[in-house]
Parts: structure tokens; C-alpha cells; sequence
């Protein structure tokens, strides 16, 4: 198997979505202590500081890029609609979610299991990818971070 970094579009499981890094960040209120997700102490002081989540999620964009999920091949990993920030800049590692294709076919978004060869469908419903050894995977991107409306 050989992976190689491209730049390339994109398949029916996927959509582009444009994004633009201006000068000035947008801020939004941070509390760096979390929130607890048991039982809350009373004695958690909630310390204020300022997040640009641009700078956070996009500090790279001439490397980074942002795509729609359009298919359930990755449920409940990914949902439909979610938004994936990529970045093509990384390589392509064990256990990494990438938006990929095999042999010049679509591109798809699909988990790389190095051990066993395969990308793997994180939905049951679907069929894994096996790849044989003169396989050409091409990587667009590795996915870092997922946008999700609840």
C-alpha cells in the first residue's frame, strides 16, 4: 500500500465548504476549566478568558480546508451534515480519519487501519475498504475537528 498527499476534488459523500480567515479573529468566551459533566463542585470558579476559534480550528489555512458529510458510512462517528475541518498538511496515520481514495476511484471519508490494510466504514451497514499492497491510496486530508449542530 502507498499513500500519497493530493489535491484533488471531491465525491458525492462529501461537499466543499468555503471559509475565509480575515484579519481579526472572532472571539467567543472561554471557560479553560470545563464544565463538569457529573456533579458540579460549588467551589468551581468559572475563569472567563477569550477563545478565537478561527485561530483554533483554521491557524492553518493554507493547509486546512472544510468539507460537508453528505453519506452515513461513518455513523455514528461522523452524521450527515456534520462539518469536517481537514488539513492536508499531515500525514495520513494509524487509526487517522481521512478523506481518501483508492486506485484514482471517488473520494470518500474513511478510517485507516494500518495493521489489518483496511479503511474502515465505521457503520456496520457498509463495507470496509481491504487494501492490497499495490493499492494507491490518495490522501486530500487528515479530519481534526468536527462542527456539529445538536
Amino acid at each position: 500500500m502507498k499513500i500519497i498527499k493530493v489535491a484533488k476534488g471531491l465525491s458525492e459523500e462529501l461537499e466543499m465548504v468555503p471559509f475565509k480567515v480575515s484579519e481579526q479573529g472572532v472571539y467567543v468566551p472561554y471557560f479553560e476549566d470545563g464544565v463538569q459533566a457529573g456533579f458540579p463542585s460549588p467551589a468551581d470558579d468559572f475563569k472567563e478568558q477569550r477563545l478565537s476559534l478561527d485561530a483554533r480550528l483554521l491557524n492553518k489555512p493554507n493547509s486546512t480546508f472544510i468539507v460537508k458529510v453528505k453519506g452515513d458510512s461513518m455513523y455514528p462517528t461522523l452524521l450527515v451534515g456534520d462539518y469536517l475541518i481537514v488539513r492536508a498538511d499531515l500525514n495520513l496515520e494509524d487509526n487517522d480519519i481521512g478523506i481518501l481514495s483508492v486506485n484514482n476511484n471517488d473520494f470518500t471519508v474513511k478510517r485507516l487501519d494500518k495493521a489489518k490494510n483496511i479503511l474502515i466504514a465505521d457503520n456496520d451497514d457498509f463495507p470496509n475498504i481491504e487494501i492490497d499492497k499495490d493499492d494507491v491510496i490518495q490522501c486530500r486530508g487528515v479530519v481534526k475537528h468536527i462542527v456539529r449542530d445538536l
